[in-house]
């Protein structure tokens, strides 16, 4: 690849430029000394994925009692162990997890858990049980550790929306980058030909002396920062091709956007996505379909685009939901906030199957399905076994392994 992170730190003046993008500081990606690491694509299902229907226990008969509106015949599946099965809109999902390249984590949730959005998408983003303690997620607190070289190894989120909890740190800002336009001098709508002239008089603005203004020699430099900082990353990523087509849309976009970061060499090691809708509180089945649809395109793409990029071996993609479904179906066709869920982890260097705990209908707790392996435990697998960091330190403690990964 023709551009890479030393001469996009270049382009930016070494890295040392700190900006402010939709509101947030933006430390400009990696030093280009380092060597890149394995990456983690992270996917936030915001809403609450109902895990009962992602992954359906069929074989269970109060699986069908307590939904009987709302549950999956075996026809909508796709088999996977006898027991259990996956809805048959991930099956590109379910290609991977038949090759080994798809681990499937059932009855991940955490003690006492809330049903407020609020409070346990904080939980899951912090991994804290007491989320509000401190503002530093748990991917941001990690860089902060001591003996971590935080300067190779960015954070990225993408998408509209503010940066993710899970990536903040006082210390190491993570970038923000809602999408490729929104970094860049955009014109009138009406008069798109205008951009070259703003360009070039944004470019004179910024170029006139203020040594006698400290306060506005300091906007100058972030605004001289900002325009160079555009210019190299628009440039990085036209030289950038997808191998695969991406489904349209925002997630689409969003994770083509990832591969083409990703494929640059600029030192992003951890990526943030989130694909919104799953609130499922009335008409379940058909929206249920068509995200896991989204979800399961948006991935396989991804994924696919990685590998022919030669990049297959370096990037894993986890998702993560702040809880699942109540067992028992509403009367709206629906389902409402509920407690242990499942969540994926894909790519080449997985370790594809199922682990954690099929759920037990007959043992619900409260109504929920009970959680089986604490979320801080998938957490502590993917930062020792996968980012090679120190888990005890972020977590505050320690938490049982999965062997997730086959190679690492």
């Amino acid at each position: 690849m023709a551009i890479a992170r030393r001469s996009f730190l270049q382009g930016v003046g070494l890295g040392a430029a700190s900006l402010a993008v939709d509101g947030f500081p933006l430390e400009l990606f990696a030093d280009p000394k380092s060597t890149p690491g394995p990456a983690l694509v992270l996917i936030q299902l915001a809403g609450g994925n109902d895990g009962l229907n992602t992954v359906a226990p069929l074989a269970d008969p109060r699986y069908r009692k307590l939904r009987p509106k709302v549950g999956l015949d075996p026809n909508e599946t796709l088999e996977l162990d006898g027991k259990v099965a996956l809805h048959n809109a991930l099956v590109k999902l379910h290609t991977r997890f038949k090759a080994n390249q798809l681990a499937i984590i059932q009855g991940v949730g955490y003690p006492k858990p809330s049903r407020s959005h609020f409070d346990s998408t904080a939980i899951w983003q912090m991994a804290r049980l007491e989320p509000y303690r401190e503002p530093e997620g748990w991917l941001g607190r990690a860089l902060s550790k001591k003996g971590v070289d935080a300067k190779g190894f960015a954070l990225l989120g993408v998408g509209g929306g503010s940066l993710s909890p899970a990536l903040y740190a006082k210390a190491n800002p993570a970038t923000a980058l809602s999408s490729l336009d929104a970094f860049s001098v955009q014109p009138d709508k009406k008069f798109p030909g205008d951009a070259p002239a703003l360009v070039a008089a944004l470019t004179a603005l910024y170029a006139a002396p203020t040594k006698d203004h400290p306060t506005l020699g300091a906007l100058t430099r972030v605004g001289q920062s900002a325009l160079a900082s555009s210019e190299v990353l628009k440039g990085a990523v036209s030289n950038s091709r997808s191998m695969v087509p991406y489904p349209r849309g925002p997630f689409g976009d969003q994770l083509k956007l990832i591969a083409q970061l990703l494929a640059v060499d600029l030192g992003i090691r951890v990526a943030h996505v989130t694909l919104g809708g799953f609130d499922t509180h009335a008409n379940q089945k058909r929206q249920h379909q068509n995200l896991l649809s989204q979800l399961s395109e948006g991935v396989s793409a991804l994924l696919d685009d990685l590998e022919a990029q030669g990049l297959g071996e370096r990037v894993v993609v986890m998702t993560y939901s702040e809880f699942g479904r109540r067992v028992a179906e509403n009367g709206s066709g629906g389902t409402d906030h509920g407690g242990g869920s499942v969540l994926f982890i894909a790519g080449k260097p997985v370790r594809g199957g199922l682990h954690g705990t099929a759920p037990d209908l007959s043992k619900l707790q409260d109504g929920d399905v009970p959680f089986a392996v604490d979320f801080r435990s998938v957490y502590a697998s993917v930062l020792e076994g996968w980012l090679k960091l120190d888990a005890k330190s972020v977590l505050g403690a320690s938490f049982p392994k999965l062997e997730l990964f086959a190679t690492t």
